[in-house]
């Protein structure tokens, strides 16, 4: 059997080869530096995101903080306003309280001082006899001090003719000071009694001889109650006088009878008239805001006549 032999050239392939490796060398350098790269280029994108998200959400907190804080102030702004306007409306209610106070305390002061004055007066008047004796002997008995009268009864035998004429004239003048104030007194007297047989009525036959008739003014009041719904309260007044103070069983028997009494509206005339009077009343009162609600309720109010 035929052999052959061949010698093949493998220069130029392990040159190529050789060439190849240079290459292949130079690949995996490429790469190696590209994947470097790309690891560096990742990691400074992931930080630069890391960054970015941090930065992100601390401006996210910082703006909800900063809302949070904002409304926070101007719910505080709105409710310190609100105390101010509180705080002035307590100030003036204190204010109207105060005057109030005041405007009352100093009506009640008057009308309680009107009060003593009245019965003070008619306590002296009630007792103006007795009142006057006691002044009298007290300045004439009890006042050795300043009374020298007294000395006449005691050292009459003592004294000098000078001084006891001068004693005695003293002491008749006083006498007759107080003679004329007790024939004053009982002239008083008298002419009270005249007045009050002259108001009384003193007998039947007289009753029935005069007129017969007597007139009362009587003020019939009805409000709306304030506990009970549809419910009223009912109140009458009547005149008082010195001479009548007990006027309970008049208010007792117009209270009896009202039920029959023929109520009517009262006419415009008569109306003007009370409200200039009534105007009149309020002028005498210092408090202009009182006397507008006043005036105010009394427009708003209406009332009848009995025919």
């Amino acid at each position: 059997m035929a052999s052959f032999q061949f010698n093949v050239d493998t220069s130029p392939m392990a040159n190529s080869i050789d060439g190849t490796r240079g290459s292949v060398n130079g690949v995996t350098a490429a790469v190696v530096a590209m994947q470097a790269a790309v690891i560096a280029s990742e990691r400074a994108a992931s930080k630069k995101i890391c960054d970015n998200v941090d930065e992100g959400f601390y401006m996210l907190v910082k703006s909800q903080i900063s809302q949070k804080a904002v409304a926070a102030y101007t719910e505080m702004s709105a409710k310190q306003i609100t105390l101010m306007q509180l705080a002035k409306a307590l100030e003036n209610f204190k204010r109207i309280m105060e005057n109030d106070f005041n405007m009352i305390a100093r009506r009640y002061t008057k009308l309680f001082n009107s009060l003593n004055k009245a019965l003070d007066i008619r306590v002296k008047e009630l007792d103006r006899p007795a009142i006057q004796l006691a002044e009298t002997r007290k300045r004439m008995v009890f006042d050795k001090l300043n009374d020298n009268c007294s000395m006449l009864i005691n050292i009459s035998t003592e004294a000098l003719p000078i001084a006891q004429t001068a004693l005695s004239g003293k002491l008749k003048q006083k006498t007759k000071d107080t003679i004329i104030t007790l024939s004053e007194s009982v002239n008083e007297d008298v002419n009270f009694s005249e007045k009050v047989d002259s108001i009384l009525v003193k007998n039947e036959t007289e009753s029935l001889s005069d007129t017969g008739m007597r007139y009362v003014p009587v003020v019939f009041f009805a409000s709306d109650s304030l506990l009970t719904k549809n419910d009223s309260i009912e109140n009458i007044y009547t005149a008082k006088t010195d001479e009548w103070e007990n006027t309970a069983p008049v208010v007792s028997e117009i209270n009896r009878i009202n039920k029959d009494f023929s109520w009517s509206v009262s006419d415009n005339e008569e109306k003007g008239r009370i409200r200039k009077e009534f105007l009149a009343l309020c002028d005498n009162e210092r408090e202009e805001r009182l006397t507008k609600e006043v005036i105010r309720l009394f427009d708003e109010s209406e009332w009848e006549d009995c025919k």
